[in-house]
C-alpha cells in the first residue's frame, strides 16, 4: 500500500506545544529535584514539576492541558527525545544548554540516540567566517566558534588562519 504525502506528513506532525516547545525561545533551569523554572521569550516566568506533570502557567492550570513549559523540559532533559526528522536549525539553540542532562534525539529505527541534538548535522563547513582557530589552541575553540555553538577548534584551522 502506497502512502500519499499528506499521509506521510500527518504520520510525522508534532502537536502545536511540541512545536513551539522547541522553537520558541525558552531558558531552563534547574531549581532541585524535578522543578525547574522555565523562562519565555516574553520574559514571564512559570515552575515546572516534571515529576508530577505541573506547570504554573495558565495553559496548564485551567485548560488542564500538557504545555509548552512541562513539553520543553521533557526535551531540555532528554526525558523526551526529540523526533530524528525535526530540522536542528528550527529549534531553539538553548534547547538543554542550562540542565545537567542531555537532549536526546529519537533514532529512525525507533531507538534513541544519546548525543546532543543537532550535533550530528554540523560540520566544519558551518564554521564561522571569523574564525581564528588554530593547532595551538589545544582543546578550545576561538570565541566565533565558541559563540556559534563548536565546543572544539576547527581541525582544519592552520598556523596562517589565526
Amino acid at each position: 500500500m502506497q502512502t500519499t504525502s499528506a499521509e506521510r506528513h500527518e504520520s510525522t506532525d508534532l502537536e502545536q506545544r511540541d512545536v513551539r516547545a522547541l522553537t520558541e525561545y525558552m531558558t531552563t533551569l534547574p531549581l532541585g529535584g524535578d522543578v525547574y523554572s522555565v523562562t519565555t521569550q516574553s520574559g514571564s516566568e512559570y515552575r515546572v514539576d516534571s515529576r508530577e506533570g505541573r506547570c504554573t502557567c495558565p495553559d496548564h492550570e485551567y485548560r488542564e492541558v500538557r504545555c509548552k513549559h512541562i513539553r520543553r523540559v521533557a526535551f531540555a532533559t532528554g526525558e523526551r527525545p526529540v523526533p530524528a526528522w525535526v530540522d536542528a536549525d528550527e529549534v531553539d539553540a538553548q534547547l538543554g544548554e542550562h540542565v545537567e542532562e542531555t537532549p536526546k534525539v529519537a533514532a529512525t529505527d525507533g531507538g534513541v540516540t544519546l548525543g546532543e541534538f543537532g550535533a550530528d548535522d554540523r560540520d566544519d563547513d558551518d564554521r564561522p567566517d571569523d574564525c581564528g582557530c588554530a593547532p595551538c589552541m589545544n582543546e578550545l575553540p576561538c570565541w566565533p566558534c565558541y559563540r556559534d555553538g563548536f565546543e572544539e577548534p576547527n581541525p582544519h584551522a592552520t598556523e596562517g588562519d589565526e
